[in-house]
């Protein structure tokens, strides 16, 4: 293991270097050609641990106080602004129209909401990783355009325990729920070159592998393969 030896004049560059690697390997996936099918947990559990070493890295940075130069290496948040005068990352999907991304912000929002109600009437022993997994989740898409203090969808993973993991792999249809709402959220993204068309990629193959769906989710998974259906 390497990270616990880096001292803190080293925490700068070896966090820029981290966040570097981490996007070219989440790129490469959706860069490339592959056809084979997609696991969608596999996915996401893999771009947990490519954002693990960033984030370890990063909370040093913030503990230690170090006087660090990373404003010109974070993101920029996206305003409206800045997306409806197209200024999107090179080599990225073109964004035909920001109405249409405004537009399923506010459904996805929505669409959490009505989940928190179900969520709030499932009494049992899974309930406090439903309600934590949905208010990461909230937290991570709520406040876009902007990346907010949780660092928006595409961080979302790094969050994910592993109860909420065994739930989603043993067919929990809530944390499928939650999940795909992760899919959705993430096409919020698809304007930036190692997103693109990842959100959707995951939405399909977790949608394939669904057998009956219960009447009480048939509403959502209607909602679901609406939004994933539509262009950017």
């Amino acid at each position: 293991m390497v990270l616990p030896e880096i001292s803190p004049p080293d925490y700068e560059p070896a966090f820029v270097s981290s966040i570097i690697i981490m996007l070219f390997a989440m790129g490469s996936r959706v860069l490339s050609l592959e056809t084979r099918p997609l696991d969608p947990l596999s996915v996401v559990l893999e771009a947990r641990t490519l954002m693990s070493g960033p984030a370890m890295l990063l909370s040093r940075i913030l503990e230690a106080g170090v006087d660090s130069q990373l404003d010109g290496w974070l993101c920029a948040p996206d305003t409206q602004e800045i997306l409806e005068a197209g200024k999107q990352d090179h080599g990225s999907y073109p964004v035909e129209s920001t109405h249409v991304l405004f537009t399923l912000h506010k459904d996805i929002v929505t669409s959490l909401v009505r989940l928190h109600s179900i969520i709030d009437t499932r009494k049992g022993s899974d309930q406090p990783i439903y309600l934590a997994t949905w208010q990461q989740l909230h937290q991570a898409i709520e406040p876009w355009p902007k990346i907010g203090p949780h660092g928006g969808p595409i961080a979302w993973p790094l969050f994910l325990s592993d109860k909420f993991s065994s739930l989603l792999k043993h067919g929990d249809w809530i944390a499928r729920i939650l999940f795909l709402h992760f899919g959705i959220a993430m096409r919020l993204l698809c304007h930036r070159w190692y997103v693109r068309d990842w959100g959707r990629r995951l939405v399909l193959a977790t949608l394939e592998a669904l057998d009956k769906v219960p009447q009480e989710w048939e509403e959502t998974i209607s909602w679901i393969r609406r939004a994933v259906a539509r262009e950017d």
